[in-house]
């Protein structure tokens, strides 16, 4: 027996039905939601007429509403809060507040605070925000945790993320290191090294490690530290092509110093007395003459420091003399500027110092023909001193810029020497406004020599380093001048344009460039290695006085070399944040 079964027809949504008040179904688009009464009806009611009718036996009162008020009825219904939503928007808040933790423990390591402040201050200021400004309440932040445990802990996580990073790349590159050991609170010894290599066109300069030295700190502790963490972390010792040290001999010592150490293990690599502490060395060379006139300005500086009343006087005599500084600057030989610093501060206040300490034996000196002449030529001399001296310093410096700046003041002290020596003194600002006797023009001349010979000794290595010209005027050096090897890709690259609009703006940095390396391999890969190495120890002293930073004395019990804070306050690398994130779950303020 044959039966025949019609086919179920199923009816679909049409935009029409929103006048009478329906959409389609959330669960099923096939059955028609009345937002009115919130009623769901079958597919067979999916009809104009149906749907009407609906309306008006339901909803009378709704029979004439446009279609902007059932509009506006669905934008409400979408709107709603569903316990799936809620859930979401929950999860969402929670993975945004662990986000928000990292970034600011990131701040409040790179601000050197204590981590309790993100509790203490930074939470409940956050929350005056919401509450006054935007009139939001705050329950979001419950969901972003600062207590003191969770800031150490997130500041120790993202250190580890950036040391790994630092350390996959050195695995992989050739780089300089320059080293120093210091010791801070507690006599505790510390050994730091930085690293400078080559990355997308530029150097990077980073902290590699702040360890401590348990007990002694002679050269072969300073080197087992640093071999053992190059060991540990996989670092071949062959990319280290160049080490920076200052002159002491637990680094310099020719015989078993900490660089000596190093160049048996890696015969290449390039040792580099740091070129800021020989230059303090030369300035440190005064005649007996000047350094009793520098001694008699110290001890006209200490008389007035060392007694309380006497520099409030003091103070108030600049002032009632109209003067632009109402206070002199100590001298200390530890900090290597201030003996021009001061210098320079002492000749601003001459005038008013010859009268306020006119009986002192030691000012008597200073205000001779003279002992003015020599107070002012060494005011001059130390500020120029401090010129070089900062010159030298900074990031990205190179020994070819250092070399540079070296020997170009060599030459303007040796040009010096012939000047004053027939009384031209317009290079010598307050030399210059003093009357200048001939016994005063001998000494200072003397001086001169005794620097222009000292500075001479002490940079002897560096002036036998021949840089290649073509390094540093590639497009203007004669090509029969440059050996072999070199003069088929220097003769393409004095013919490629893109190459000397990169010149133009980046100079010798070009070398560093991906662009360059690609075109011209062999002539960038020597340019890179003659760049590369630290001439000086300046990034190292700069981590020490982040350490200084760190350890004031309601932190003293910070473990400087164990915790993250001071790598953190250093690198240049970010932490991958959201990385960090993705290994657990956000948890609210302990």
């Amino acid at each position: 027996m044959n039966s025949v079964h019609a086919k179920e027809k199923v009816r679909q949504y049409s935009d029409e039905y929103l006048l009478f008040g329906f959409i389609p179904a959330t669960h099923d688009e096939r059955l028609p939601f009345c937002l009115l009464c919130h009623q769901c009806l079958t597919n067979e009611s999916m009809k104009r007429g149906r749907l009407e009718n609906h309306l008006k036996a339901k909803h009378s009162i709704h029979v004439n509403s446009k279609l902007e008020y059932f509009k506006s009825l669905k934008e409400k219904f979408e709107k709603r809060s569903t316990i799936n939503s809620l859930f979401s928007a929950r999860s969402a808040s929670k993975d945004r507040g662990l986000e928000a933790s990292y970034e600011i423990s990131l701040l409040i390591a790179k601000c050197c605070k204590n981590h309790t402040i993100g509790e203490n201050l930074i939470k409940p200021a956050i929350s005056t925000f919401l509450k006054v400004v935007l009139e939001k309440d705050d329950q979001d932040l419950k969901s972003m945790p600062l207590s003191n445990n969770t800031v150490s802990s997130r500041i120790d996580e993202m250190s580890c993320d950036v040391e790994v990073q630092l350390v996959e790349k050195l695995k992989y590159t050739n780089f300089s290191i320059q080293l120093d050991e210091s010791t801070v609170r507690y006599s505790e010894a510390l050994l730091m090294a930085y690293v400078r290599y080559v990355d997308n066109g530029e150097f990077i300069e980073d902290m590699l490690f702040c360890e401590a030295l348990e007990t002694t700190t002679i050269a072969i502790d300073i080197y087992k530290k640093l071999k053992t963490y190059l060991d540990d972390k996989q670092i071949p010792m062959e990319n280290i092509i160049s080490c920076a040290a200052d002159g002491a001999p637990v680094m310099m010592g020719k015989k078993n110093g900490v660089l000596k150490l190093l160049k048996d293990d890696n015969p290449q690599m390039l040792l580099v007395h740091c070129v800021i502490h020989r230059q303090n060395l030369v300035s440190k060379k005064v005649s007996p003459v000047l350094n009793e006139t520098l001694n008699a300005v110290i001890k006209c500086i200490n008389t007035l420091k060392a007694n309380a009343k006497c520099e409030r006087l003091f103070k108030q005599f600049c002032k009632d003399q109209n003067a632009d500084y109402v206070r002199l600057l100590l001298h200390t030989d530890v900090r290597w500027l201030s003996k021009g610093n001061c210098l320079k501060r002492f000749m601003e206040l001459f005038d008013i110092l010859s009268e306020f300490l006119d009986d002192k034996p030691y000012m008597t000196l200073l205000l001779t023909v003279d002992g003015k002449a020599l107070v002012s030529y060494l005011a001059d001399i130390f500020e120029k001193l401090n010129v070089l001296n900062k010159e030298l310093q900074g990031t990205n410096m190179t020994l070819v810029n250092s070399k540079a700046k070296i020997f170009g003041f060599i030459s303007f002290l040796e040009l010096s020497q012939e000047n004053i020596s027939v009384k031209k003194f317009e290079q010598f600002y307050w030399l210059n406004k003093c009357e200048v006797t001939d016994a005063t023009c001998l000494v200072i001349v003397e001086h001169l020599k005794i620097m222009v010979s000292d500075f001479n000794f002490r940079f002897s290595d560096l002036k036998e380093i021949n840089y290649p010209s073509w390094m540093t005027q590639p497009l203007l050096v004669d090509l029969s001048d440059v050996t072999m090897e070199y003069q088929g890709e220097l003769s393409e690259l004095q013919n490629d344009d893109s190459i000397k609009a990169l010149f133009k703006i980046k100079g010798t940095m070009m070398w560093l460039c991906e662009e360059t390396q690609a075109k011209y391999p062999n002539t960038s890969s020597l340019a890179r290695k003659l760049l590369l190495p630290f001439p000086s120890s300046y990034l190292v002293e700069c981590g020490f006085s982040a350490v200084n930073d760190l350890l004031l004395k309601k932190r003293n019990r910070l473990d400087i070399t164990k915790r993250g804070d001071l790598r953190l306050k250093l690198t240049k690398f970010l932490p991958r944040i959201k990385s960090l994130c993705s290994r657990h779950l956000a948890q609210g303020s302990h």
